[in-house]
């Protein structure tokens, strides 16, 4: 079983220049540690998000390791010219020597869509659409595309990207016809911080629309079975007591991120609760606790999630960049051999 990163890159109190190198060399110690994967959000005019351009970033990251896999999840489509965004990730995908997994989306925040001029409905063809011209990109020479949003005519593709035909895609949860979409390309899913019920019926949903594509074009040569992924902020200490106390304010003032834009808007964010007890308790979405509580816990929600490739937060919030490399150290040598041989 692989296992990633998932990372907000969310504001803390110190200079950006500062944070940034912090989090490349918890990176770094991420690909020696032999994790899989780092994926990073895409977030506009919010605090929540350090990284609003994810390509900078994982190219600075593509210097600096050298095994680990790394990409957005996920690009929200709607803020691109697609264009434009399919050459970034052809460039990536060779910077990073074949290393690339390419996150997409309609984009989450419907406050953030609104700033840039977009209605969460409307997302839905604009991505459809984005992904219409950034897989002709892909897969042509040159591309023509006469959409309802963008014109392009017989425009020459000098970079394809390393991977063939196109780096593995990832893609948030989904239903109906965008879940048979996704499916058609091979996409990994992931559920995010839902319970596990609810990442179960995600799961399953995803496997009956890949069972429906398995014959679709893009899906020859890819895995037999889909990715499932579903995202849990992790907190490792020496005691379940020790990692409760570093889980809770960490928590809350990564939600005081999250929820900043929406609040300017009159709004409560609605992807997560804001209470850490509801979090921990009821929803899941956080575990904390001693390296076999934490074992115990995330193998209970692989299994009754359907997950097979989890995306741990492992630094959030006001952990300090010692307690987040600590929290890496402990998940690789005390948790990460157990969830292999799942």
């Amino acid at each position: 079983m692989k296992v990633g990163i998932f990372d907000h890159l969310d504001r803390k109190d110190m200079a950006l220049a500062q944070f940034y190198e912090e989090r490349i060399r918890f990176v770094e110690a991420a690909d020696a540690l032999g994790i899989d994967s780092y994926h990073i959000a895409e977030h506009h005019w919010s605090p929540v998000g350090m990284a609003p351009l994810p390509g900078v970033f994982l190219g600075a990251l593509a210097a600096r390791t050298k095994r680990i896999r790394m990409g957005p999840l996920a690009y929200a489509l709607a803020f691109h010219n697609p264009m434009i965004l399919a050459e970034e990730i052809a460039m990536l995908d060779h910077l990073t020597g074949g290393r690339l997994d390419l996150g997409v989306g309609r984009g989450i925040s419907p406050w953030e869509l609104s700033m840039f001029g977009v209605t969460h409905s409307e997302s839905r063809d604009i991505f459809r659409e984005a992904m219409e011209v950034i897989l002709k990109y892909m897969t042509n020479d040159t591309v023509t595309h006469r959409g309802a949003r963008w014109k392009f005519f017989d425009v020459p593709v000098e970079i394809k990207p390393l991977q063939k035909p196109f780096p593995p895609i990832w893609y948030g949860a989904s239903t109906g016809v965008t879940r048979d979409f996704i499916a058609e390309l091979g996409a990994a899913m992931n559920a995010g911080w839902a319970p596990s019920a609810r990442v179960r019926q995600v799961a399953d949903g995803y496997r009956e629309a890949w069972a429906r594509t398995k014959d679709a074009p893009y899906r020859a040569g890819r895995a037999a079975e889909p990715a499932i992924g579903s995202v849990r902020m992790v907190v490792i200490g020496e005691t379940d007591a020790e990692a409760e106390a570093l889980a809770k304010p960490a928590y809350e003032r990564w939600y005081q991120s999250l929820e900043k834009l929406a609040h300017s808007f009159g709004h409560a964010t609605l992807f997560v609760p804001p209470d850490y007890e509801v979090s921990r308790r009821r929803i899941g979405s956080v575990i904390a606790g001693t390296p076999e509580t934490v074992r115990k816990e995330l193998v209970r929600h692989i299994e009754e999630g359907g997950v097979t490739y989890p995306l741990l937060q492992l630094a959030f919030g006001n952990l300090s960049h010692d307690q987040e490399m600590r929290n890496l150290k402990l998940f690789a040598s005390e948790v990460l051999p157990h969830i292999r041989r799942l």
